[in-house]
C-alpha cells in the first residue's frame, strides 16, 4: 500500500511543477511562506504542497497515513485542475482522468484499513 501511495504522488506532483514553471515563478519555484511573491501568488497552494514533496528526502520514512494525506489533496489539486479543463470525466480515459480514478481507488482502499472510531473519536 506504502508503494502504491509514494507512486501516486508522481502525478500531480509533476503536474503542480509544471503549473508552477508555467507560471514563470520569480523565485524559480523555490516556495517560502514568508515571501511576498509567494504569499500574493494566485497557485500558492499548489506550489507549497509540490515544494514539500520535493523537500522530503525520503517518502519511505513518512507514515502511511501521511502519505494518504498528501494524496488526498493532491487528489484536490488535479480535480480542481481538471475542472478548468471542461471536459466530462465520466468515461474519459485521459491520463488526469485514469490517475483520479486511480487515487480514488487507492484512497478508498488505505481508508477502507483504517479503523473506525466513534463520534467523538479521531479518525
Amino acid at each position: 500500500m506504502r508503494l502504491f501511495l509514494i507512486e501516486a504522488l508522481a502525478y500531480p506532483r509533476s503536474m503542480m511543477l509544471r503549473l508552477v514553471d508555467e507560471q514563470n515563478c520569480p523565485r524559480a519555484e523555490l516556495f517560502d511562506a514568508e515571501s511576498e511573491i509567494c504569499r500574493h501568488c494566485p497557485i500558492n497552494g499548489e506550489c507549497h504542497w509540490a515544494a514539500w514533496l520535493s523537500e522530503q528526502p525520503n517518502l519511505d520514512d513518512k507514515p502511511t497515513h501521511t502519505l494518504n494525506a498528501s494524496l488526498r489533496h493532491g487528489l484536490k489539486l488535479i480535480k480542481s485542475r481538471r475542472g478548468e479543463s471542461q471536459h466530462e470525466p465520466d468515461g474519459c480515459h485521459c491520463d488526469e482522468c485514469n490517475w483520479i480514478r486511480s487515487a480514488e481507488a487507492l484512497v478508498a482502499a488505505f481508508e477502507a484499513t483504517r479503523p473506525k472510531y466513534g463520534v467523538f473519536g479521531l479518525n
